[in-house]
């Protein structure tokens, strides 16, 4: 579930893809807000209802961005207290936003500047 350290090629919490997604402000409250949230990658589409896959994954590149914003999420939280679950070891690479405001600014700069 944790396996994950980087945000993927087009993962929307990576720098530049902010402005290529362009999520609704309400669209990312929900995921920032949310007590989990699942790698794009790892969630089966097949359905009419989008379900966890068969492997699912949080989402690297939210969570590199909440640790740096000192807001976990529930689930880092939980994992965190009871695994070896080290948000520090999250994108190495430093290919994540470096802030929820940084970001959500990148998804819409008119509305959060």
């Amino acid at each position: 579930m944790f396996d994950l350290k980087r945000p993927c090629r087009n993962c929307p919490f990576r720098q530049g893809q902010g402005e290529r997604f362009r999520l609704h402000p309400d669209r990312l409250r929900d995921i920032v807000e949310a007590p989990a949230f699942q790698c794009h990658k790892t969630v089966d589409y097949s359905e009419d209802e989008p379900a966890p896959g068969d492997r699912p994954q949080q989402c690297a590149g939210l969570m590199a961005v909440l640790h740096r914003s000192d807001r976990p999420n529930q689930i880092m939280q939980v994992a965190s207290r009871i695994s070896d679950f080290d948000p520090a070891a999250l994108d190495p690479d430093g290919e994540a936003y470096q802030s929820l405001e940084e970001a959500m600014c990148a998804h819409h700069p008119k509305k959060w500047r």
